[in-house]
């Protein structure tokens, strides 16, 4: 997973570089194991890119993790095909759980109480707060 945050992107691209990013929405949008020639042609539609540059991106993400790759055969030989090791919303919510851990770590209080005037300044926050611990503390009286 990501480890690293940059405060001033959006989204995934403040933990992965841009065209990682956007290698990664398109995978999770195919829905299903892919060639690198596939993701290739989808993004050639939309920008100006060289094959090669998909190919060492995707062999970048399948090093950080991010996506999983086997060797199949194809019209051309041996290729790799991927899928995304992760769902978006796994790779999300470990972002946000590195990032806050981080933050908690090096600022408890502050942060605490940051959440807490979030969470109070929207009554429908609030609901979501009371039953997110509701969910926790049902969980540490079952173990």
């Amino acid at each position: 997973m990501p480890s690293e945050y940059r405060i001033g992107e959006e989204k995934l691209e403040s933990v992965l570089g841009p065209l990682e990013a956007h290698v990664m929405e398109t995978i999770w949008e195919m829905r299903r194991p892919v060639s690198v020639r596939e993701v290739y042609e989808k993004l050639r539609r939309e920008r100006k890119i060289a094959y090669t540059t998909v190919m060492s991106t995707m062999d970048t993400l399948f090093k950080k993790g991010l996506l999983n790759r086997k060797i199949t055969s194809g019209r051309g030989g041996l290729l790799y095909v991927y899928w995304p090791r992760f769902s978006k919303e796994e790779v999300e919510r470990s972002v946000v759980k590195h990032v806050i851990d981080s933050l908690l770590r090096n600022f408890g209080n502050s942060v605490t109480s940051y959440l807490m005037e979030i969470a109070a300044s929207d009554k429908e926050k609030i609901k979501a707060f009371r039953k997110l611990f509701e969910s926790i503390e049902k969980e540490k009286k079952d173990k």
